[in-house]
């Protein structure tokens, strides 16, 4: 007997199927199926993921969606061919784009007369009345669809099935309105359900399905089932031998726009290369980058890439156009003709970067560049690339947003009636992936005998990595020739002016479509903002280009670890290994960026390259091919282009299978992916002459990259920013905070920490001040930092700005006066006068506020509008310093009066706790306390359970190292206390202090900051 299934929902229908597209194809191969379709509603979300899987599970895919019809009942299409294919992704695209997300309909005339290539399964029977005109349309391509599914209602449906086809003169096709690909997945099934209707699974009433037969069966099952109507099986067949699309078939272009006459998109990629040339080599371009380029412009040519190159120069142009800051990264930094073009800053030649780690003609895929823009501006990007290509030819990627550990712990144990107390609880102290111990569960009160427990936590784990919903993908385009609906079907994004295809990034990589990453970096805004302000204050004139190089006072900053408010750099782990590193010049910044990653910490590279750089350990080759690889980093693969070097070298892999062991390592399942691998790599490497215990070692550091590792010129590129953040620091310390103030939020600190930082390096710093403050943060004479109404809290932009445009009359001299020439509202008032900020026309705060309330009516149209109502006077008793500390880190989020930890030494005192500046005076092993408000709290997966606290004082910030077992002990404190005191031993490495904690407890204070 044989069967196709044609009527599929996998769990890209959200909300409604219950399995993976690879677990029904696998599970349809597995039964013996001939073919085997999915049926989404409007959406070929999981095609290619089930368009790959049926591949290699050797079963015909159908390529097919359900869509909606406004004005008739729901029809599962299926495509035929490539003419099908594209009217399908349109209808689909139309259907979603007439709607809001998530939303879906088409009219029945839309179908009708746009459906060549396409045949038509009425899945449902209905009033021949209501598809008779539709299914007249498709003539012979048009089928009755009928389920047994051993509920209520069976055989009136089939009767009515029956009687339905009969009528239309169409065939008669079964099939299983399949929701799960085995029947134990059904409880799943209930709980998305009951997820969908926003309800209790207790509650769901006959919206859930009665039974688990609506499952993946085999045609033995089937034809059991359907005995008595064995056609309808055959018909199941016939239907998938008319439809032969396939997403093998996507032909991919793309945009080929602006080309100047008598120009091909190659041509005018050479003239702009070798014009960008001149540029960056004014003295003359060295002749091994010419060789470069021939190279890299030769291999683009053959591949079809040059359209693409052109639209990133495009885009780039026309960011730099408009001033907005922007630069190309990751492993098109490789590319010698990104460099050229600007996209780009880094010199692969001069770098000795790997070109094969960019493009390759072996494994013929497409180029993945990536540019940031100042993060404030990207929009306007954005929206150049909608305008010039059109949304007909232009989208941004989706990003899947799937079930991970708390959401799924959170949706499903509401699905299963546990309370909003009980669920928070679970979600709170659950794992990052929903781990829950019995500990745990004693911890918040539940018990795991509950059966609701025990199955929130059993479902939530089966729930993970489903979707649930689609979003935006941080910056990735798809840019056509063709028509892109009629490739992806498009919809409407949440965000207004947005469009998205239907697949994420994986799924353009695995059918060869381009896209172009345009990405928001808030580094690049808050060195945008700061180069600005060193121009209008200092008169002096910088960008990124022309900021001076290797600056000795710079690296003796960084050396000291002096790198708060720094891109890259700032983290807890870097501050520890810059005084380790030392570094000296660039290239130390760009191993220092990549040292601090998963991958060199997992596959133990981090040590032996700080021991062979101090001395303590010989450096050691065992060929000279290994030298030229190795020799930058002292003989430790720290980088990716190192590994597949490496693999060429030592192993003997060509291009190709190196780029294989790069992209086994980068992918989610690397474990699994590299089995093959390791044997290839060590017969390889022994059979060239190299040790198998060296051999071995390689590969184990290569496992590392599993756990993701950087490309040398990913680093290389952030290493650029993470110079020039440094140089603006050191030497324009004001501007530099006041730009990162007016940037946030972004880095690892709160402004408090960065304003502290900034005083610790004699930045004179004043408050909040209507008569002086603009909205932004800025400098007034002197160089002090004038911190601006965008910091007070609950003050809407307009209104901060209404009150620095207003004053270009003259200054306020009254709150009333404020009041009429700024019409703001009283609670805007309210709010300045909180955050201390009218006190150059007023009292203090509570007199502010006194005079707030005595003004007349502030509705726009009030003749008395801030007028003083009532003069009485009345003496008011005056914030303490506490009080007014605590209210400038409720209103401000910082205070310039006091640090609250100085409010709080005689607490510290009496517990024998030192200062985080004497810590230096503490000899290392001695036993210490120490304490202040937690900052940042971090638990690095790769860090086997250990939590890194900063607790930042008066004097600046301590660390302390929190072992698993101390976590566990004193982990209520560390996640819900706001100011911590640490006892235990303090370790000294050269400048690196860290207190190993072995008690934590709060410290209590009044101070609500």
């Amino acid at each position: 007997m044989v069967y196709a299934e044609l009527v599929c929902r996998s769990n890209f229908s959200f909300l409604r199927g219950a399995s993976h597209p690879e677990e029904l194809i696998q599970a349809a191969a597995e039964r013996g199926l001939s073919a085997v379709a999915l049926a989404d509603g409007d959406g070929l979300y999981g095609a290619v993921k089930a368009h790959l899987a049926a591949r290699e599970a050797g079963i015909k895919y159908l390529i097919a969606s359900e869509l909606t019809l406004m004005d008739g009942p729901p029809v599962v299409v299926y495509a035929q061919d490539g003419r099908g294919y594209a009217n399908l992704s349109r209808l689909i695209s139309k259907s979603r784009m007439l709607h809001p997300k998530g939303e879906a309909g088409l009219p029945w005339r839309e179908l009708a007369e746009g459906n060549e290539g396409l045949l038509a399964l009425l899945p449902y029977p209905v009033a021949a009345d209501r598809v008779g005109p539709l299914a007249e349309s498709f003539g012979d391509r048009f089928y009755v669809g009928m389920c047994r599914t051993l509920s209520s209602g069976d055989e009136a449906r089939v009767a009515k099935a029956k009687a339905l086809a009969k009528t239309l003169g169409v065939p008669l096709c079964a099939h299983n309105d399949v929701h799960t690909h085995q029947r134990s997945r059904q409880p799943l099934q209930d709980v998305l359900t009951a997820i969908r209707y926003k309800t209790t699974l207790g509650q769901l009433g006959t919206r859930r399905l009665p039974n688990a037969e609506r499952t993946l069966k085999g045609p033995e099952e089937m034809a059991r089932l359907f005995a008595d109507c064995p056609e309808a099986l055959e018909r199941t067949v016939e239907l998938a031998s008319r439809c032969n699309a396939t997403l093998d078939g996507l032909r991919y272009h793309f945009s080929e726009e602006d080309l100047p006459p008598g120009h091909t998109t190659s041509t005018w990629l050479r003239e702009l290369t070798y014009q960008g040339l001149q540029v960056r080599y004014p003295g003359g371009v060295p002749p091994e980058v010419v060789k470069q380029i021939e190279h890299e412009l030769k291999l683009i040519a053959a591949l079809d890439f040059a359209g693409y190159f052109l639209a990133i120069w495009d885009i780039v142009r026309f960011a730099r156009s408009k001033g907005i800051l922007c630069q190309g990264r990751g492993s098109a930094a490789n590319s010698a003709v990104c460099y050229a073009l600007g996209v780009t800053a880094i010199d692969p030649v001069r770098m000795g970067l790997l070109f094969e780690r960019f493009l390759s003609m072996e494994r013929k895929e497409p180029p993945d560049i990536d540019v940031d823009f100042e993060h404030e501006r990207r929009e306007e990007v954005l929206q150049y690339v909608y305008e010039k290509h059109g949304r007909h030819r232009a989208g941004m990627v989706c990003e899947v947003i799937c079930y991970r550990g708390r959401l799924a712990l959170r949706e499903v144990g509401k699905a299963l009636g546990l309370s909003l107390d009980q669920v928070d609880r679970l979600a709170k102290v659950a794992g990052a992936h929903g781990e829950m111990s019995l500990e745990l569960l004693k911890e918040v009160g539940l018990s795991e005998e509950d059966r609701r427990v025990r199955q929130t936590l059993a479902l939530a784990q089966e729930i993970e990595s489903s979707p649930r919903h689609l979003s935006i993908h941080v910056g990735g385009f798809v840019i056509t020739r063709e028509p892109l609906v009629e490739m992806i079907p498009v919809e409407n994004a949440a965000m207004k002016g947005r469009t998205v295809v239907q697949w994420e990034k994986d799924d353009l990589e695995a059918v060869g479509v381009l896209k172009v990453d345009l990405l928001g970096l808030g580094m690049l805004t808050a060195l945008a903002k700061c180069l600005a302000l060193i121009k209008e204050h200092h008169g002096r004139e910088l960008s990124l280009a022309t900021i001076p190089a290797e600056d000795p006072k710079v690296y003796d900053m960084l050396c000291n670890a002096d790198s708060i408010g720094v891109f890259q750099i700032e983290s807890r782990a870097q501050m520890n290994m810059l005084p380790r590193l030392k570094p000296r010049c660039f290239y130390d910044l760009v191993v220092e960026i990549a040292l601090i990653r998963p991958g060199p910490i997992v596959g133990d590279m981090v040590h032996p390259y700080l021991r062979r750089r101090e001395g303590k350990e010989p450096v050691e080759y065992p060929s000279e091919d290994v030298r030229r690889i190795l020799q930058k980093t002292l003989g430790v693969p720290l980088f990716q282009e190192q590994a597949m070097k490496l693999a060429m070298a030592v192993a003997g892999f060509t291009p190709a299978e190196a780029d294989g062991l790069r992209r086994a390592l980068s992918h989610k399942r690397a474990e699994e992916r590299l089995g093959p691998f390791h044997q290839r790599f060590v017969e390889g490497g022994v059979g060239r002459g190299y040790s198998p215990e060296y051999v071995d070692t390689l590969f184990r550091q290569f496992r590392g990259f599993a756990h993701y590792g950087f490309p040398e010129s990913h680093s290389a590129s952030f290493a650029l920013l993470a110079y020039a953040s440094s140089w603006l620091k050191c030497h324009y310390p004001a501007a530099f905070t006041a730009a990162l103030l007016n940037s946030q939020p972004m880095g690892f600190y709160a402004p408090h920490t960065l304003v502290a930082d900034a005083q610790r390096h004699g930045v004179k710093v004043l408050g909040v001040d209507v008569n002086h403050s603009g909205w932004d943060c800025t400098m007034e004479e002197g160089g002090a930092l004038r911190l601006g109404m965008r910091m007070v809290r609950g003050l809407q932009d307009a209104a901060g700005r209404r009150v620095e445009s207003a004053r270009q009359g003259g200054r306020y001299a009254s709150i009333g006066e404020l009041a009429r020439r700024t019409r703001a509202p009283r609670h805007e008032l309210a709010r300045l006068a909180l955050a201390g900020a009218l006190g150059s026309i007023s009292g203090s705060r509570r007199d502010a506020l006194w005079e707030i309330q005595a003004l007349g009516p502030l509705e726009e149209t009030d003749l008395f509008f801030g007028m003083a109502m009532d003069g009485t006077q009345v003496e008011l008793p005056q914030m303490n310093v506490a009080e007014r500390v605590s209210k400038d880190f409720e209103t401000v989020g910082v205070s310039l009066e006091k640090h609250p930890l100085e409010l709080l030494r005689p607490a510290l005192r009496k517990r024998g706790a030192v200062t985080a500046a004497g810590l230096e005076r503490v000899r290392a092993g001695a036993r210490v306390a120490v304490g202040g408000m937690l900052i940042t709290r971090q638990m690095p997966p790769t860090a086997k359970g250990f939590c890194f606290l900063s607790l930042e004082d008066e004097t600046g910030i301590a660390n302390l190292v929190v072992a698993p077992d101390a976590y566990a002990r004193f982990r209520k404190d560390i996640h819900g206390a706001l100011f911590l005191v640490g006892q235990g031993v303090l370790e000294k490495t050269g400048k690196v202090l860290n207190v190993k904690v072995q008690h934590l407890e709060p410290l209590a204070s009044s101070l609500q900051v």
